[in-house]
């Protein structure tokens, strides 16, 4: 326990820090929620239910890196209504989305369970998807 709470606020230490340094979307996008949405997703496949029995026996190690990743998107996501960031309704909606998905997979992660984040990570790979078709460049990187 007292190693995934020095995890957790080496994460948000150092998410925090680069906010603060005030990282544009995309620069954001690269170096947190890459990262982060990368682990959701291949952790949501491994815990699908919908994926056969073995899904249930997903080590914990595996959830600890899911709990932080989706800590990381939380922050993310919150970081993406600031001033600097798209004005308008959409783009707040898409964030706030974006935040509520995060959140779902956290509370998942944390009760390690497997359908509740498995849905969750489909929300965010939607989410993602439909934001991106809107507001990313598709300049293919």
């Amino acid at each position: 326990m007292r190693s995934a709470v020095l995890a957790l606020v080496t994460s948000l230490s150092l998410t925090g820090a680069a906010f603060a340094a005030g990282m544009t979307v995309k620069d954001e996008m690269k170096t947190v929620v890459d990262p982060a949405t990368n682990t959701i997703f291949a952790v949501g496949g491994d815990v699908d239910p919908a994926n056969g029995p073995d899904a249930a026996k997903v080590p914990a190690a595996r959830w600890q890196e899911a709990l932080k990743a989706a800590q990381s998107l939380k922050t993310a996501a919150a970081d993406l209504t600031g001033p600097q960031k798209q004005p308008g309704a959409e783009w707040t909606k898409s964030a706030a989305d974006f935040a509520k998905l995060a959140a779902d997979a956290e509370k998942a992660a944390m009760k390690k369970d497997g359908a509740a984040f498995s849905t969750a990570a489909n929300g965010l790979g939607d989410t993602c998807t439909a934001c991106h078709s809107k507001y990313k460049p598709q300049s293919g990187d």
